[in-house]
C-alpha cells in the first residue's frame, strides 16, 4: 500500500502520468482498505483499490479509480456515487468514537434541582436509536 501513497504523493506534484476509468465496485474489503472494480469498458477486472480517503463504496457503485502511469497495480478510489460507510479519523481520534462518547455522557446526565437531583433524562431512547444510526454512517 506504501507504493500507492507515494505514487499519489508524486501525482500531486505533478511528476507522473495518471489515467482515470469508470467501473462498477464487484467487492469492498474494509478491512484491507481495497475493493475491486469491473471496468465500463469490460477490460478485465481491477484488484486492491486503495480507498485512501475514507470513503468505502457500497458493491455495485459506479466509480471513478485512477491508475498511476497505467499501472493496474497502482490504482486508487477517486469517487463513487453509492457509499456505505465513511472514515474520519487522525492518529489519536474517530468522528464515529467521539460521537459514541458524546451521547454516552448525554444518557447518564443527571440534574440539580431544589428537591435533588433527578433522573436521567426521559428521552433515553432517542439517544439510543441515534447512537445506532450512527453506525449506519461511520466506521472507526
Amino acid at each position: 500500500m506504501s507504493g500507492v501513497k507515494e505514487a499519489f504523493e508524486r501525482l500531486m506534484n505533478n511528476q507522473i502520468p495518471v489515467s482515470v476509468i469508470g467501473g462498477v465496485v464487484t467487492d469492498v474489503r474494509p478491512e484491507e482498505d481495497t475493493c475491486d472494480v469491473q471496468p465500463d469498458s469490460d477490460d478485465a477486472q481491477v484488484f486492491d483499490v486503495a480507498l485512501l480517503n475514507g470513503i468505502y463504496p457500497a458493491v455495485g457503485a459506479q466509480v471513478l479509480i485512477g491508475l498511476v502511469e497505467n499501472r493496474l497495480v497502482d490504482t486508487f478510489l477517486i469517487s463513487a456515487d453509492k457509499v456505505t460507510h465513511f472514515r474520519l479519523a487522525t492518529t489519536s481520534e474517530s468522528l464515529l468514537t467521539l460521537l459514541q462518547d458524546l451521547i454516552t455522557a448525554l444518557k447518564q446526565q443527571t440534574f440539580s434541582n431544589g428537591g435533588g437531583v433527578t433522573g436521567f433524562a426521559n428521552n433515553l431512547a432517542a439517544f439510543t436509536a441515534l447512537e445506532q444510526r450512527l453506525l449506519n454512517l461511520l466506521v472507526a
